[in-house]
């Protein structure tokens, strides 16, 4: 294949893009020095920043990576503005930190306010141009979709608002010569989990052969299957599938950094929690902490801390059901918590106690355990680590995601856990709690057209 041939993957924007940033942080302290000091700072105030710049290089690049700054061509305007803004925010921290044990006390406390705001706006800048470009410059793609006769879980809502913009051109409930004359005139396929593995095994092979890229809906052992390390024995190669589990050295660090994180988190909080105790007591004098049963490693039950949100007594009635939009339920103190997530503080003590850890699968109540137990295959996996206070499912999911989906992006971050991995799902929790739900990028009405239309389209029921 010639390089011309060959398909474009971004990697070269990518790294345009991560160099621009990095160099807009620099030159937007640089110009806020200028600004400071009317054009003319002198060598104690400017050496410390002159000296420390490859300190800043680094740390900028690492919070860029983890927070994805150059992969959100598909985001919203306003999370770009998040990511942005988030991403700055603990770069200059850093420069902060950085600074201190340098012993660069010379930093002047304004450079980094006028700083954040010359890196924001050159950086947001040059975002909305390079998504611009991208826009003008996007190609849609023709799309086939290969599912079971049982059902799908790609003509769904989430499916369809993630490949707006590009157009199914078909469907196929079966694998056939039909098939594969309708993968010739395609740019991407889809195959669905519920696809028998011999058609599958088919189709990918053609895929690559053909040079197609191809779209798998896992289950479960292709989730066990991905970042298998290749050893070989003479000519014989083998795939070494380690256990859905964390190594003892994975458990000690995940420990560590758990017990730092919420040990300070708490310290920096505990005005909040004086705050809004006080809100809570106000408003119907009932309990501040609202405790509740959740399973948590193992299978063991534990129980969970929150700020209440509802009215005492909430379930007595109802028995343990699911959350409801707009429930009556939730007090107004309550709605305003649940919307911030600042119901979920306390959940800090649980940390700190050991029975949850900063990063992993949300902890289920047992009632419903049990139920997704029997139902999912899948889900009974989740409880080989700690369950935890944020995870892959709540910044890759959404709460209306189903459980089988939340248990496979929950699988997902077992298989490639890291403690790079877990920062990057804390800065990205950021993100989302500044973010409504809503901001999907498509209408729901929107969508629900779409399906209808396939649906009608193509003769399927489901």
């Amino acid at each position: 294949m010639h390089f011309s041939e060959a398909k474009r993957d971004g990697t070269f924007l990518k790294f345009f893009e991560l160099v621009l940033y990095v160099m807009f942080v620099i030159l937007g302290f640089y110009i806020s020095f200028l600004i400071r000091f009317r054009g003319d700072p002198s060598p104690i105030n400017i050496d410390p920043f002159y000296n420390n710049i490859p300190y800043i290089v680094i740390a900028s690049v690492f919070i860029f990576y983890i927070a994805g700054i150059t992969s959100t061509y598909k985001e919203s305007l306003f999370e770009n503005m998040l990511i942005i803004a988030v991403s700055l925010f603990l770069i200059n921290v850093i420069t902060i930190a950085v600074m201190f044990f340098n012993r660069g006390f010379a930093f002047p406390r304004s450079i980094f306010i006028i700083g954040f705001i010359i890196q924001y706006v050159l950086i947001l800048f040059s975002k909305i141009m390079i998504l611009q470009y991208i826009k003008r410059n996007y190609q849609p793609q023709s799309i086939l979709i290969i599912v079971s006769k049982e059902g799908s879980n790609l003509i769904t809502e989430d499916f369809l608002s993630g490949i707006k913009g590009n157009k199914v051109e078909s469907i196929c409930k079966t694998v056939d010569q039909n098939t594969y004359r309708l993968i010739d005139k395609v740019d991407q396929v889809y195959i669905d989990s519920n696809v028998s593995n011999e058609d599958k095994m088919d189709v990918i092979q053609y895929c690559s052969i053909h040079n197609k890229t191809l779209y798998v809906v896992p289950n479960l052992p292709e989730i066990v299957l991905m970042s298998s390390k290749v050893k070989n024995y003479g000519d014989i190669i083998l795939l070494k599938v380690e256990p859905l589990s964390l190594s003892f050295e994975q458990k000690v660090m995940k420990r560590v950094m758990d017990l730092v994180l919420s040990v300070i988190g708490l310290i920096l909080t505990s005005p909040l929690f004086l705050v809004i105790a006080l809100m809570i007591k106000l408003e119907d004098k009932g309990p501040v902490f609202y405790k509740q049963e959740r399973v948590t490693e193992n299978n063991k039950i534990f129980e969970l801390y929150k700020f209440r949100t509802m009215k005492v007594d909430a379930e007595q009635y109802t028995g343990p059901i699911l959350a409801l939009k707009d429930d009556p339920r939730v007090t107004r103190v309550g709605r305003f918590l649940r919307t911030t997530r600042l119901d979920e503080l306390p959940q800090l003590i649980n940390v700190l106690k050991g029975e949850m850890s900063i990063v992993g699968p949300r902890p289920e109540r047992p009632h419903f355990a049990e139920k997704f137990n029997k139902e999912i295959e899948m889900f009974k996996y989740r409880v080989f680590v700690k369950a935890g206070i944020t995870g892959l499912a709540q910044i890759l999911g959404k709460y209306t995601t189903s459980p089988e989906n939340k248990a496979k992006l929950d699988l997902l971050y077992i298989k490639n856990y890291s403690l790079l991995l877990d920062m990057r799902i804390i800065i990205n929790t950021l993100k989302v709690i500044l973010k409504k739900e809503s901001s999907m990028g498509v209408q729901e009405d929107d969508v629900q057209d779409i399906k209808t239309r396939l649906l009608e389209q193509f003769n399927i029921k489901y």
